[in-house]
């Protein structure tokens, strides 16, 4: 009695230990899975601001790199083609010529110019002249058609060439000689760009109108015209690759909004008026005008990005390189426009793109990590079910060794000290130390058998087995132990049933463990019922089942799917006078399956159990004698297999 109280007081707290760890244990990992979900989720939210941030300002510097640069390219001609000295000394042709050809011998892009004029905006004297270099002269022109626009325009820039000459530093007067003193060229003048031409314009030098000079001054200016082809073909394709490296579309816009672009690294890139772009400046002036929908936003300045060329730069440390304005009228015209766009897409799908990437992989991380977690909690479960189970199983072996072990030694203390001398007594004692022998051996061979499974392969001889020999076996060795607990047997088989595939050993051995469960679980009905009845399908007979059967306490829902693994027995079993090893079902599923054929149950509790094999018919075998059937090692929860 103390003994089944304390075993009912374990179960009851492994009960109890089991319910905390699901009901405690998985949902904490649960919710530490989800944790690690949202924050890697936040965290490729982060990762993706600061990738977008760091992909627009790298972008940003490259837009600067490239205005800088090709303010660098045309400033080299500037700076040779810009007259030197006093701005009141004449103009010579040959010297003028002879600085245009050392730059085209010397730049990295010789084509750039096209031509170079000069021009005196003074009335009556409006020639525009054209520099020949081939004969070193400065020769008569007509103003070429495209230059129309451009001439209006330096006709009324005098005053504001004033203004600007006029923040120049100046010689003092001689005031000894009185003369007017001489204004030299101002090199931080800047070169006037008129990017419908394309065209630069300086303006060299100023004239007095009347000999006082109180008149507003005329300006000589040098004009040079630009080869749009060497831009196109040469500049930009060069700056494009230097900055973007095939990972942008590029494109220089006019800025009218009905001209093709100036220069497009893609095909068809550019063409579409309103189309989206990643990023864009302005190649000549301010880089970003008022509402211009390409000037990056606040995020971009809070994010620590640069609309202006970094301090230290080339360019701001470069004072010698001339500046290049656009003419006051800009608004009038095309402004050139400098634009980008990812060539997946934009910046703002490759981001995505990205993220998506980061957000896979690292949710795949989880999904790993969760069902390993699930494997292990699996594994450990199973191993701490078996455990159980195996400890079960030695008390259940224990208390089956006890039982016989203590009967054999009664009886034969009572015969070895002659307490029993009488020849009735002395055959009743021999029967009694014969059956419990018995049923030692047959316990001991259940565990020899289950021990040998784990080692090695079981074989049987599968031959054609008379279905009603094996089945009239099986209960002559169960004779005893079904007159002992006083059990009726309704036997029924089918007539002219075929011979089965099977060994007729392992067949009998199987049967005798189901009738032997029958007997034990039947409870008070004390009726076990045996039928071998035949399979057919398509009116030919494919399988013979033999079904034992009982009418005793049955199988829950819940039992059903475990009595065939090895060490377990039922909670309500177990706690019975009914003993056992829990081996004799699993056994009889391995060696049934090992012949090639099945084993299974139908129960209710309270209205008995019926146990079915199913068998093949012999029909099919090519080489009854020779034809054997292997067992495979059994897994953790497989069936047990003889040898």
């Amino acid at each position: 009695m103390f003994s089944a109280g304390s075993n009912e007081i374990k179960r009851m707290k492994a009960t109890i230990q089991e319910r905390l760890f699901w009901w405690v244990g998985i949902p904490a990992l649960a919710g530490v899975l989800i944790a690690l979900g949202v924050l890697q989720y936040r965290w490729s939210g982060e990762v993706s601001d600061a990738t977008r941030a760091q992909m627009q300002s790298g972008l940003q510097t490259s837009l600067f790199g490239f205005r800088q640069d090709l303010a660098r390219e045309l400033g080299a001609a500037c700076l040779e083609l810009r007259p030197s000295g006093d701005v009141t000394r004449r103009l010579l042709p040959s010297e003028f010529s002879q600085q245009f050809q050392h730059w085209q011998q010397t730049a990295a892009h010789p084509s750039l110019v096209a031509q170079v004029y000069v021009w005196r905006n003074a009335s009556g004297s409006a020639q525009l002249l054209r520099l020949d270099p081939n004969q070193n002269q400065l020769q008569p022109t007509q103003w070429p058609p495209a230059f129309s626009q451009l001439r209006q325009h330096l006709e009324a820039m005098p005053i504001a060439a004033v203004r600007i000459v006029g923040r120049t530093p100046h010689h003092h007067a001689d005031r000894t000689s009185g003369e007017t003193p001489r204004r030299l060229a101002d090199p931080f003048l800047p070169w006037f760009v008129d990017q419908s031409i394309p065209a630069l314009a300086y303006p060299w030098r100023q004239h007095p109108v009347s000999g006082d000079g109180s008149s507003f001054p005329a300006v000589t200016w040098i004009i040079v015209q630009l080869n749009p082809t060497a831009l196109e073909k040469e500049v930009f394709p060069e700056l494009t690759q230097k900055y973007f490296r095939g990972d942008y579309k590029v494109a220089v816009l006019t800025g009218t909004g009905t001209e093709p672009p100036l220069y497009s690294s893609a095909a068809g890139f550019g063409e579409t008026k309103d189309a989206a772009y990643d990023a864009g400046v302005n190649l000549f002036g301010p880089p970003f005008r008022r509402n211009d929908p390409l000037r990056p936003g606040p995020e971009f300045f809070a994010a620590g990005g640069r609309a202006s060329p970094p301090p230290g730069s080339r360019t701001q440390a470069d004072d010698r390189r001339p500046r290049l304005e656009p003419f006051p009228y800009s608004a009038e015209q095309g402004v050139w426009q400098l634009v980008v766009k990812h060539q997946r897409g934009s910046v703002e799908a490759v981001v995505n793109a990205l993220r998506r990437r980061h957000l896979i992989a690292s949710f795949g991380v989880l999904v790993l990590l969760a069902v390993t977690m699930a494997m292990v909690l699996i594994a450990s479960q199973r191993a701490r079910r078996l455990a159980g189970l195996q400890m079960n199983f030695v008390a259940g072996v224990s208390h089956e060794l006890r039982t016989p072990l203590a009967v054999i030694s009664s009886a034969a203390e009572n015969i070895a000290h002659g307490v029993v001398s009488d020849p009735e007594q002395l055959a009743r004692y021999s029967a009694s130390i014969l059956k419990q022998t018995r049923q030692l051996t047959q316990l001991v061979e259940q565990v020899l058998l289950f021990a040998s499974t784990q080692q090695k392969m079981g074989q049987y001889q599968l031959r054609p087995i008379d279905v009603t020999q094996v089945i009239d076996a099986a209960l002559e060795d169960t004779a005893g132990i079904v007159a002992a607990a006083e059990v009726k047997v309704e036997r029924t088989i089918e007539p002219d049933l075929p011979a089965v595939a099977a060994d007729f050993a392992a067949l009998s051995q199987c049967l005798q463990n189901l009738i032997t469960n029958a007997v034990k679980y039947g409870g008070d009905h004390h009726w076990i019922g045996i039928r071998g009845v035949a399979q057919r399908e398509g009116g030919q007979i494919r399988s013979v089942q033999i079904t034992v059967e009982d009418k005793g306490i049955g199988i829950s829902p819940q039992e059903i799917k475990h009595i065939f693994e090895p060490f377990y027995r039922s909670p309500e079993v177990a706690g019975s006078n009914v003993h056992g090893t829990g081996l004799g079902l699993p056994l009889a599923r391995t060696v049934i399956e090992a012949m090639r054929g099945s084993l299974t149950v139908e129960s209710e509790p309270g209205r008995g159990s019926s146990f079915t094999i199913h068998l093949t018919v012999a029909a099919g075998l090519r080489s009854p004698d020779l034809e054997t059937a292997s067992a495979p090692i059994p897994g953790e929860t497989a069936g047990l297999y003889p040898s």
